[in-house]
């Protein structure tokens, strides 16, 4: 058990409280070794004793100090590939922007979070950047996996497959990022690896590159920066390579002095640890098992010889079966040219039906815009006087005579002026008959009589009554509700009355618009309803949007949406209903639409090519 807990990561936590600590210890157990640290010495003298895989400042260390102690940290022995996480750096982050930018913080938040989110974090930071502590195999644990991976080797049946098993051992024996594994040949003089065809295969010259310098000299080499090296070939070497990762390779061969069979290679990324000889030399174990395994699967050097001048001529595959001696019938290989006979003619006849479409069809225009339906026979009644409306007499359907009272507003102030006038007025009159000849009553009265005619009409003001017979279309009000002078209130529908629909539609179009066209309206929230009507009259000059509202009326004009000039065009509905959806519905005053109107139709081929316009008499 002591053992195990050397070999376990170390979490740093600085800064943090003792709950936090606590959770991370419990969340973490028996993955990762959790220690704290209170101040900045202490902090230090942690990373300089142990190697520590992850670094985590809490809330004590905030902007600056955090970014200090970070800086000091790393200029500590053992700070290569250690997972750094800031998770309370304060509301400016901007000092932290190189860190970012070098991939050396994992994690950054301006303020505190929940301890389990924290260990989320430091377990998620060391599966993901393998942190670099040490890496402590026993003998038993590397003889262990050596044994998995000659096993594996064996098993394969062919030399491509025995490849790709050495190269999955070598990843996992070193925990690194890829390996690969390149058989030499020395009489094509290259290196290669899987079957001609085959998506991953690879065939590299064995002039250029680390590998080829392994195959050639016999010699393993490990480097901590593949890029530094000048012998480095990305295209041979490792073509995902971008330069700082670590790599090391090793001879494949049955023992020294012989032929080099192939070159073991393996790759960790640049925040991994280097390798060491300890490394290199487990690497070369692992070469030397394997290495009879893999001379049993290669050709005789007298095979490949001839496998390698037949090579012009014949085919890979090819060549492994007949010396595998299977037989296998094949048919001829034939070249029938029929299909492409038939492709030409099928392209001839697309040309063909093309440019008659071309010079056959046409291209229409419409002019388009919003629609409005209006039923006629209708009538506004307004209000005449601001007030508030204390009675609605009538309800929407109901036949009206002349006269009757649709809608009484509050006049409680004008029908008490008009009782105080009618008792003024008897008084005088009172007076008069007592003594014929005062001459200041009679004055009195005169004036009255005008006072009264003029309060009999505020209190007329405060009803509306129906100016015709009729039927109640519609009731805009209710009682309680203020009105103001020209409000409707009620809508009156009387007999007969034309029913037409207006299209507003751009102002460009007027020369080309004439009644008699046809105007084609499609309803909203009937789809594919479309409505086909004549035009009766053009509007004879083109206004702006807000005269075409002020034409529609206060009641519709602002769900008009208009984004320029307007002609104003009539078309009359021939019925009050329409079909839609199987079922018969009634047109309804105010109902919107789209309508459009076709105005020029060309050919194809000359909207195409202008310029054969012409050549052409298109007169419409």
């Amino acid at each position: 058990m002591p053992e195990m807990t050397e070999n376990r990561p170390i979490a740093l936590l600085a800064g943090f409280d003792a709950v936090t600590a606590e959770v991370c210890r419990r969340r973490l157990e028996g993955e990762v070794r959790v220690l704290t640290a209170g101040s900045e010495d202490e902090a230090l003298q942690i990373l300089a004793e142990r190697p520590v895989a992850a670094f985590c400042l809490g809330a004590a260390f905030p902007e600056g100090r955090a970014l200090d102690l970070l800086e000091r940290a790393e200029a500590l022995s053992g700070s290569e590939g250690r997972v750094n996480l800031v998770l309370a750096g304060g509301p400016d982050l901007s000092a932290f922007q190189e860190w970012i930018d070098q991939d050396r913080l994992f994690y950054l938040t301006a303020e505190p979070i929940p301890a389990d989110d924290v260990a989320a974090l430091l377990r998620s930071g060391l599966e993901r950047r393998r942190a670099g502590f040490p890496r402590l195999r026993g003998e038993a644990e590397a003889a262990r996996r050596l044994a998995a991976a000659v096993g594996a080797v064996a098993a394969a049946s062919t030399a491509s497959g025995a490849a790709r098993a050495l190269a999955s051992a070598a990843d996992d024996l070193m925990e690194a990022d890829r390996a690969s594994c390149l058989f030499h040949d020395p009489v094509r003089d290259l290196l290669w690896a899987g079957e001609e065809g085959d998506p991953d295969a690879r065939r590299e010259s064995a002039a250029v590159g680390l590998v080829s310098f392994v195959a050639r000299t016999g010699l393993p080499i490990a480097l901590e920066r593949i890029g530094r090296d000048p012998r480095f070939d990305r295209d041979a070497d490792d073509p995902p390579a971008e330069g700082d990762e670590r790599f090391a390779a090793v001879p494949v061969r049955v023992a020294d002095g012989e032929p080099v069979l192939a070159v073991l290679s393996v790759v960790r990324a640049g925040q991994d640890p280097a390798f060491t000889a300890a490394d290199l030399g487990l690497l070369r174990r692992l070469a030397e098992q394997t290495a009879p395994l893999l001379a049993r699967l290669l050709p005789a050097p007298e095979e490949a010889a001839s496998a390698g001048a037949a090579q012009a001529l014949f085919r890979e595959q090819a060549l492994r079966i007949h010396q595998e001696g299977m037989r296998i019938e094949g048919d001829l290989l034939r070249a029938d040219p029929r299909w492409m006979q038939w492709t030409y003619r099928l392209l001839l006849a697309v040309l063909v039906a093309t440019l008659l479409f071309s010079v056959l069809g046409t291209v229409r225009e419409y002019a388009s815009g919003p629609a409005v339906v209006r039923l006629g026979g209708r009538t506004d009644l307004r209000a005449t006087a601001a007030g508030t409306v204390s009675e609605v007499a009538v309800v929407r359907g109901e036949p009206v005579a002349a006269g009757q009272v649709l809608v009484r507003l509050h006049g409680a102030q004008e029908a008490a002026e008009l009782e105080r006038i009618e008792r003024e007025i008897e008084l005088q009159l009172i007076n008069r008959l007592r003594d014929p000849a005062d001459a200041a009553a009679e004055r009195s009265l005169l004036s009255l009589r005008a006072e009264r005619e003029l309060a009999r009409s505020r209190v007329a003001e405060r009803e509306l009554r129906a100016p015709a017979a009729g039927a109640v279309d519609d009731v805009r009000v209710r009682p309680g509700q203020p009105v103001a002078p020209g409000q409707v209130l009620v809508t009156l529908a009387g007999p007969g009355g034309e029913r037409t629909v207006i299209a507003l539609l751009p102002g460009e179009y007027r020369p080309q618009l004439k009644p008699g066209m046809e105007l084609r309206m499609e309803l909203q929230g009937y789809r594919y309803a479309y409505q086909n009507l004549t035009v009766t009259d053009v509007g004879g000059e083109v206004v702006g949007p807000a005269e075409a509202r002020r034409y529609l009326g206060d009641e519709i004009a602002d769900a008009a949406t208009l984004g320029g000039p307007v002609v104003l065009v009539t078309a009359r509905l021939p019925s009050l209903t329409f079909q839609a959806e199987g079922k018969t519905r009634r047109f309804h005053d105010g109902m919107w639409g789209k309508a459009e109107v076709r105005v020029r139709s060309e050919r194809i081929l000359i909207a195409l090519i202008p310029a054969l316009r012409a050549l052409f008499d298109d007169e419409g």
